[in-house]
């Protein structure tokens, strides 16, 4: 049995972990919930529990894992694997690689999510190779990332590309920062439950959680169906925008919110190409085969780039990056 590697995504609501075969294939996997927001051992002991179960479960030995990928929400630092700077309160100074590679024995790279999505979809599916590739992950919140030849742009300081931050609105909503007006603070899952706590205030019966919205909005449900579409506008606005300023041959969106990509793919395309200077509208926009493990699988990437150990996937990549 074997090799294996181990790829997690820490999100800001859940983690996941699973195990990656050599086909680039995802054969186990887990999710649970984010402890208490700043408690650093909890969340630690969450990540090595949970890897800990995905092997059992897979009945694979520690000597059958090759290496340990980690995406995470936040600014890393690639080389500590700190999380250096986060808009969630408590996360920044938490440390994901020590008790991973302390546990497992191996070394441990880890990632932003935004970049992470965007080594999965330039390494997997019908994006493969595309570039300039845009990737978007839309779960709670908004995370990109943007690779060219198989380089990704960090920026000076290992945060570029901090879209949901992006001050879109004014004076807008509030948003988990402490600003207003951020890009996700108006489209993506935590935007999705403040808008749906406002129409419960105001009297609708709606349910408290998007997926239950998506679910009567499949039913033909007309405010499900609005709130969907007007998700879509927003999130093109925001594509747009990020075409404009760079210019991609594709934009692959993956993330939580994804599952429910036909209830809004229609307003979001329309909106991004309406909005876009025409010569970088016409580009291809389209859902990541597996939207909510793309940051899991991104993070393998990044693991095995990490160790030139460029020959693991059977169909394997030139090297690059």
């Amino acid at each position: 049995m074997g090799p294996f590697a181990m790829g997690i995504d820490v999100g800001r609501t859940n983690v996941r972990a699973g195990l990656v075969d050599r086909r680039g294939q995802v054969v186990q996997f887990l999710e649970e919930a984010v402890p208490p927001v700043g408690q650093q051992n909890p969340l630690a002991e969450t990540l090595v529990r949970t890897c800990r179960e995905v092997l059992h479960r897979g009945g694979v030995k520690l000597a059958d894992l090759v290496t340990v990928g980690c995406a995470t929400v936040g600014h890393v630092d690639p080389d500590s694997g700190v999380i250096v700077a986060s808009p969630l309160q408590g996360w920044t100074g938490i440390d994901l690689r020590t008790p991973l590679s302390q546990s497992f024995q191996r070394t441990v790279t880890v990632e932003g999510e935004g970049n992470a999505a965007a080594l999965a979809a330039y390494f997997f599916g019908p994006s493969r190779d595309r570039s300039p590739l845009l990737s978007m992950v839309v779960g709670s919140g908004i995370d990109c990332g943007f690779i060219e030849d198989g380089r990704l742009l960090r920026g000076a300081k290992n945060s570029a590309l901090e879209a949901g931050h992006m001050r879109l609105f004014h004076p807008g909503r509030t948003c988990v920062c402490g600003r207003t007006g951020c890009f996700e603070a108006h489209a993506g899952g935590y935007a999705l439950a403040s808008l749906l706590a406002e129409y419960r205030a105001a009297g609708h019966e709606l349910p408290a959680r998007p997926e239950e919205v998506a679910e009567l909005a499949q039913a033909s449900h007309e405010t499900c169906i609005s709130i969907w579409e007007e998700q879509g506008v927003l999130l093109g606005l925001g594509v747009a925008i990020l075409l404009d300023i760079l210019n991609p041959a594709m934009v692959v969106l993956s993330g939580g919110i994804l599952r429910s990509w036909n209830l809004f793919k229609k307003s979001l395309l329309k909106t991004a190409r309406d909005k876009a200077m025409p010569r970088n509208a016409e580009v291809a926009i389209v859902c990541a085969p597996d939207p909510e493990r793309a940051c899991l699988l991104g993070a393998v990437v990044a693991a095995l780039r990490a160790e030139k150990r460029y020959d693991f996937f059977l169909d394997a990549q030139a090297e690059t990056g």
